[in-house]
């Protein structure tokens, strides 16, 4: 796994925790690191800068940092720093900022033409070296995909930071990573704070992403089950979750995607369409709809449309492609779901299974033909399933 982020200049005011992640978000990347303490923080990529601030005023008081830099800029330059700062005192006149640590990273771009290659994680519940192992032993790939549930819960900073350790110890700040929100990820204390800690559309955890000739859609049904399960909350009362209007809001953005098709998946050069949810949605035995059963009758026909190859899920703790009677609605959806990743080395199609230091990952390749797949173990064997 990928070392430990060895400073340009030790000057030890404020170290970074973990490498950072270089996340896919629409045409941009957001580059998200953790500190040892409270700084100020900035990126550099070729002679540009770009900093962590609010209105125009450094944010100093938080030791994790998102910061936005332009795709196409990061791929040219193929290099960036990472610049913190602690501020030991942020008085009104005068601050006084602490020395400043920079880190240099190399960055490889996901090719723009050819085969691309992706590794697919999910569900690794708060674990970080047996699911960084499997994604290693597999061999290089373009870009990492974290498939929701990377931590056990979103009860406590360190179950939220699962994420930034993961992505570290894979790619090292030197390969993009797209990010899926997990249903456990909704649960606990920070799930109100994670949107500070995970990419985000502009808040929102729904978002589109292009990966060279690969376009993807990100989408994210909130929890597993009604809003009235008495899991969230007291039903006199009113309990934590409120997904109704928030999985409606991803049927309008699809929509618009397809209003606006000639500059999203039809833009040139797209060749392969795929769409990204932790939840299998295309699975109707299960009571994600709440109120309002016909919503993924609703995504389907949008992502029928839009003529995606393949749904990529996880949530099942099981591998293998998603038998077609688990639908029962209409349309039937005319695209494939993968379910990606087991806690154990050798899962039976469809099965799952738990055994310690053990996890089952798929490798992805985008081709001109379709979306090829490949299971593999933490040993790096792939997986025989005809």
């Amino acid at each position: 796994m990928n070392s430990a982020p060895i400073p340009v200049n030790a000057v030890e005011t404020a170290s970074l925790v973990c490498h950072p992640g270089v996340f896919l978000v629409e045409k941009d990347y957001e580059l998200i690191f953790l500190c040892d303490k409270p700084a100020m923080a900035s990126v550099v990529v070729d002679g540009r800068t770009f900093t962590d601030n609010v209105n125009g005023v450094m944010r100093s008081d938080t030791d994790v940092h998102k910061i936005k830099v332009p795709m196409s800029l990061l791929d040219k330059a193929g290099a960036y720093r990472v610049h913190i700062t602690p501020l030991a005192d942020h008085c009104n006149y005068y601050p006084k900022p602490a020395p400043t640590e920079a880190y240099d990273y190399p960055f490889t771009p996901i090719p723009e033409t050819g085969d691309i290659k992706a590794y697919v994680l999910a569900d690794t519940h708060g674990q970080v070296t047996v699911p960084a192992e499997t994604a290693l032993a597999h061999g290089s790939f373009d870009f990492l995909i974290l498939l929701g549930d990377i931590g056990d819960s979103a009860a406590s900073k360190e179950q939220v930071t699962t994420l930034h350790r993961l992505t570290a110890a894979i790619t090292g700040g030197r390969f993009p990573t797209v990010y899926i929100r997990g249903n456990h990820d909704t649960r606990g204390y920070m799930a109100e704070h994670l949107h500070k800690y995970i990419p985000t559309r502009n808040g929102a955890t729904y978002y589109t992403f292009r990966a060279g000739p690969v376009w993807g859609v990100v989408l994210d049904c909130g929890e597993d089950k009604p809003d009235t399960s008495i899991e969230y909350g007291s039903l006199e009362y009113g309990g934590v979750a409120d997904y109704i209007g928030f999985r409606n809001a991803q049927t309008d953005y699809l929509r618009d995607l397809i209003a606006n098709a000639d500059t999203t998946y039809n833009a040139e050069g797209v060749t392969r369409r795929v769409a990204l949810c932790h939840i299998n949605f295309t699975y109707t035995d299960r009571p994600f709809n709440d109120y309002n059963p016909a919503l993924y009758e609703k995504w389907i026909r949008c992502l029928n449309e839009i003529g995606i190859d393949m749904l990529i899920c996880g949530h099942e703790h099981r591998v293998g492609i998603q038998p077609d009677s688990y639908f029962h609605g209409d349309p039937i959806p005319a695209f494939p779901t993968l379910l990606t990743s087991a806690h154990c080395d050798n899962p039976e199609p469809l099965r799952g299974g738990h055994k310690p230091g053990e996890f089952t990952g798929t490798s992805l390749t985008f081709t001109a033909e379709g979306v090829k797949h490949v299971f593999t173990n933490h040993k790096g064997e792939e997986l025989d399933f005809t």
